[in-house]
């Protein structure tokens, strides 16, 4: 964007009330809020704003489908002429505010710590199948009594020691691939799985030591991402208006 629009955009007062607007999730819809500021926006940006023909040709270039009507509420085709418009650059007290109220959007991954004990065999098997849930239930029982006990548990409940299970993680949500990373996963800290949970490998006991949580990012590290974050939602905010307004002169 040029130096005169920038001066325009910067000098737009109305701009104030997206630094303003309600504290809530990043996601759309907008809010009238913010759609008020676009009209703002929309006066300097009316050159630059992409007609209903040429709307209709970015639809097709990247095979979105639909009618006119569609199209003008398709949340991609949002995104793709949002580019087209000025945007406002958020000082530093807006950005603050914006990482103050969503600290969700800049925490680290979630770390989690447990265990497993497995009864390994054949689960196909109705024989061995029905002493070694029994087992399971057996071990499950007595780590709910004493979770301390789960490493002397490990070692004498496996029928070898290649199939016996073991410590999982540190590991984030999704990263470990696994037929009972699901129930793992499922656990808060401290809790032991009621049920044994049967793979390939056999039947699963699983123990949730710990859950650590992921370290909240400094400001001074995702300033940048903030301030990147807030233009791109004034852009979005004025390519929303223009897409509404034409739908209004289309419905007359």
């Amino acid at each position: 964007m040029g130096r005169p629009q920038r001066r325009a955009v910067d000098l737009i007062e109305n701009l104030e009330l997206l630094r303003r607007a309600p504290r809530r999730p990043s996601g759309l819809p907008l809010s009238a809020v913010e759609l008020s500021a676009a009209d703002s926006l929309m006066r300097i940006a009316r050159a630059m704003a992409p007609s209903l023909d040429e709307i209709r040709a970015i639809a097709q270039r990247y095979a979105i489908a639909g009618s006119d009507t569609e199209l003008l509420r398709h949340p991609e085709v949002a995104e793709l002429v949002a580019e087209r418009f000025p945007y406002h650059q958020p000082d530093r007290a807006a950005c603050r505010a914006y990482y103050e109220a969503h600290p969700q959007e800049f925490r680290g991954t979630d770390l989690y710590e447990g265990g497993e004990i497995v009864i390994g065999g054949d689960v196909t098997d109705r024989d061995w199948r029905s002493d070694a849930y029994g087992r399971a239930e057996r071990i499950i029982a007595m780590l709910h009594y004493d979770r301390r006990v789960f490493n002397d548990l490990l070692l004498t409940s496996a029928a070898s020691a290649d199939a016996r299970g073991g410590r999982i993680g540190p590991v984030a949500c999704g990263a470990w691939q696994s037929e009972v990373a699901a129930p793992f996963f499922s656990l808060k800290a401290g809790e032991v799985f009621p049920l044994p949970v049967p793979s390939r490998q056999g039947f699963h006991v699983l123990l949730m030591e710990r859950v650590q949580a992921g370290r909240l990012r400094l400001f001074a590290e995702v300033e940048t991402e903030v301030a990147r974050r807030l233009a791109t939602r004034s852009r979005l905010a004025a390519a929303w208006r223009h897409l509404e307004n034409l739908s209004e002169r289309a419905g007359r």
